[in-house]
């Protein structure tokens, strides 16, 4: 089955609202109690509602050791991201899917599976079909965690 750029739930247990989309899980188990030398298997459930916001807030990010291999290149990689940044190379410039882009990298990343066709054969999603309300991470906030300098800053 050939990829598609969006999907949606149809299910009674999935409610698509303005504000947010909510599902409802059963999360079934097992309880087991010993009386004298028998186990005994209690079937038990639990529901839950899972709210998700359609529309997602800015991240703050605090970076432990900022300065450091990990926070350095992720503070690189948000600023070329925000600044489109692109650079020249023997076949053209670089930007997009082959420069700084977010999607291109998530996008090469993997694919999210969504479950079986009528034919019984599995059907994936590219990961920037984005399947669920997700950060975007040009808008983040960074800190560095000083220890008594708790200034955020829109790095």
């Amino acid at each position: 089955m050939e990829a598609a750029a969006q999907f949606f739930v149809e299910s009674p247990d999935v409610v698509y609202g303005p504000e947010a989309i909510e599902a409802q899980y059963e999360y079934r188990t097992t309880r087991v109690s010993r009386e004298g030398g028998v186990l005994k298997v209690h079937p038990t459930s639990t529901r839950f509602t899972f709210r998700t916001a359609r529309q997602v807030p800015r991240l703050g990010v605090m970076l432990v050791g900022w300065g450091g291999n990990n926070g350095s290149t992720l503070t690189a990689a948000v600023l070329a991201n925000r600044l489109r940044l692109s650079w020249p190379t023997r076949s053209g410039r670089k930007v997009g899917a082959g420069g700084a882009w977010w999607a291109g990298r998530l996008g090469g990343s993997g694919t999210v599976k969504l479950g079986l066709d009528p034919r019984r054969q599995e059907v994936f999603v590219p990961f920037p079909a984005r399947p669920r309300p997700m950060v975007a991470p040009n808008t983040s906030l960074f800190d560095g965690g000083r220890g008594g300098h708790p200034e955020t800053l829109p790095v």
